[in-house]
């Protein structure tokens, strides 16, 4: 059984209050924000074979790995809970960088999530396989919103805290725009999330309702570069594709959380934005927004 999930990236966030403890129900905790999906991302596929004894491994690009934390908590989660005597295989195939806050790590639990839902055969409603993701992603420290961003797809803004099924999104959908990102160099979330101040939540709570008034491209793009200036993000690797992107007229801003420029344009200006970053050294990628959100792709 395969799944896919779409990348994302975080424009701006406010944090819960609450530091999650023992008595928060995770699936009501989580981040409010805006931010959009695309369509490269975290392709899982899951295969099963009886075995004597319950368990898996994880590939990653065809490669075995044992640094996928928060896929082993997604798995170990299925294991714990249900019974089945299988060897599970799962491979990720991940077309994105990892480590640039593109979302991998949400997209590889939800895509995983989905597929072994799937292929053991569960029954879970999409929003329940989606809530053990979120609740991976908040255990494993790696995204408070992510997932249900994932589930979505589209330009979203998160107006209440929680999982999918539980948090609230005002979905818009851009057809006629690309997604041009540069994954210059990898950021550590844990890092940021740990520096995050009080005023930053105040100004990522004001921008969530200015942006649900306007609905507008450039101003979520703009609010995005005015969070990521006050979290201290614009400067050093970033400032100058940002300074030539703005000399050209485009709006652009900085995902959370990597030194990732992106912006959002129609089909004219994708010449202009490539070429200017094109003189900078990183991933570029050029991709469609993803309007679905996450998906199962087969089974049989």
């Amino acid at each position: 059984c395969t799944a896919f999930s779409p990348g994302h990236i975080t424009g701006f966030f406010e944090k819960p209050k609450d530091k999650k403890n023992q008595n928060t129900d995770l699936l009501f905790y989580g981040s409010k924000g805006a931010g959009f999906s695309f369509k490269k991302g975290v392709t899982t596929s899951v295969e099963l074979y009886k075995s004597k004894n319950k368990w898996y491994q994880i590939y990653i690009n065809n490669l075995l790995t044992n640094n996928a934390e928060v896929s082993e908590w997604v798995a170990q989660y299925y294991i714990d809970k249900f019974d089945f005597t299988y060897y599970i295989k799962i491979n990720h195939f991940i077309d994105i960088p990892i480590g640039y806050g593109l979302g991998t790590s949400g997209a590889a639990a939800l895509s995983l999530s989905y597929a072994l839902n799937k292929a053991l055969d569960i029954k879970f409603l999409k929003e329940q396989a989606a809530q053990i993701a979120h609740i991976a992603e908040i255990e494993c420290n790696t995204g408070l919103g992510t997932v249900i961003s994932e589930f979505y797809g589209g330009l979203e803004i998160r107006t209440s805290f929680g999982a999918p099924g539980i948090g609230k999104v005002t979905k818009i959908e851009l057809d006629n725009y690309k997604a041009i990102i540069l994954c210059i160099s990898p950021l550590s979330t844990k890092k940021i999330l740990s520096n995050y101040s009080n005023n930053a939540n105040i100004l990522g709570k004001k921008m969530v309702e200015r942006l649900l008034l306007s609905k507008d491209v450039n101003s979520f793009l703009r609010m995005s570069y005015e969070f990521a200036d006050f979290l201290g993000l614009t400067k050093g690797l970033c400032a100058k594709p940002i300074e030539e992107l703005n000399n050209c007229g485009i709006d652009c801003s900085i995902g959370m959380f990597g030194e990732t420029i992106f912006t959002l344009v129609p089909p004219n200006e994708i010449s202009t934005v490539t070429s200017v970053l094109k003189k900078f050294r990183g991933t570029l990628i050029v991709s469609d927004i993803d309007n679905r959100g996450a998906v199962i792709e087969n089974f049989d």
